[in-house]
């Protein structure tokens, strides 16, 4: 799968919606397009820890003045024990799983911190 992936031209954040097995779906939206039903929603389906690691990922994102529209994120993903988020158009990914803010480089993680 790895060698497949690569040799996709798409991009990189749409990894994560590659990693989702046949027959599920995950839902990935720009961060500008969720309401507060959807964040509800990605709050009371995740643990404090993940949320709280959602919370300073998207701090980080907005010193950096990165626009809520660049900033995509996957939740309900079978495949990801927490919540996805990148940035279109980018390599950089990120999960919230475990307590743990996870930076993602061909299917290998790194822990950043943890919550």
């Amino acid at each position: 799968m790895t060698e497949m992936i690569k040799s996709i031209k798409i991009f990189p954040f749409a990894l994560l919606a590659l990693l989702v097995s046949e027959g599920t779906r995950a839902d990935t939206l720009p961060l500008s397009k969720i309401n507060r039903k959807i964040e509800s929603r990605i709050q009371t389906g995740n643990t404090k820890k993940n949320v709280q690691c959602l919370a300073f990922i998207l701090k980080d994102f907005q010193d950096r003045k990165i626009p809520k529209s660049r900033i995509l994120v996957t939740f309900d993903d079978p495949n990801i024990d927490g919540i996805g988020i990148g940035l279109d158009e980018t390599d950089e990914i990120y999960t919230c799983e475990a307590g743990e803010l996870r930076s993602w480089e061909e299917n290998d993680y790194q822990v950043a911190k943890t919550f």
